[in-house]
């Protein structure tokens, strides 16, 4: 990313894609924003830079490392591969661009104290994500298939015998059909 793009996108603010970060974050806080961008769009995470868009800069000399160390793999599970530059802005000023890409394995999780927790992207915002959010984040992570959950208060009454019939002769080729329903 070269100076004149890092510019630019700081004049635009934070929004679904975009989040800054002081250097003096606290693991899960970054870790926090990591999970909810890969759980919805991906995003870029600028540590170095105040929220209202004033860079501060990056003070660690390590980090990169502590970023992939110790917040991907210490923080957030399933673990995430992220790409991370540095971007010289001044003479003693760098900023630290971390491309957080769409998750595949959904949901991503913070752990953090003994718990797990679900956050989701929202405009500018990194919120914790609802039930129902979560469960469609496993299916579409191909963690839950909710095809094959069961429908209560269903049961082999209420399927259509003829179709049934027609979905074991004509998709499965059985050369057999059930003769009851045992």
């Amino acid at each position: 990313m070269t100076k004149a793009e890092l510019t630019e996108l700081i004049g635009n603010g934070e929004n679904s894609l975009v989040e800054f970060k002081r250097d003096d974050v606290r693991p899960e806080q970054i870790a926090k924003e990591m999970v909810a961008f890969a759980n919805c769009y991906g995003g870029k995470l600028f540590v170095g830079i105040e929220d209202d868009g004033t860079l501060s800069g990056i003070q660690r000399a390590d980090l990169e490392h502590w970023i992939m160390d110790t917040v991907c793999t210490r923080y957030i599970h399933p673990a995430l591969i992220l790409q991370y530059e540095e971007v010289q802005v001044g003479a003693n000023l760098r900023v630290a661009v971390i491309t957080v890409p769409m998750g595949v394995s959904k949901p991503y999780v913070v752990r953090n104290n003994a718990r797990e927790e679900f956050y989701i992207r929202v405009g500018s915002i990194s919120r914790l994500a609802s039930r129902e959010q979560i469960v469609r984040m496993a299916a579409s992570g191909g963690v839950l298939h909710v095809e094959t959950l069961p429908v209560p208060p269903t049961s082999l009454k209420s399927l259509d015998k003829a179709r049934l019939e027609n979905y074991f002769r004509d998709i499965l080729a059985e050369p057999s059909l059930p003769q009851n329903d045992d």
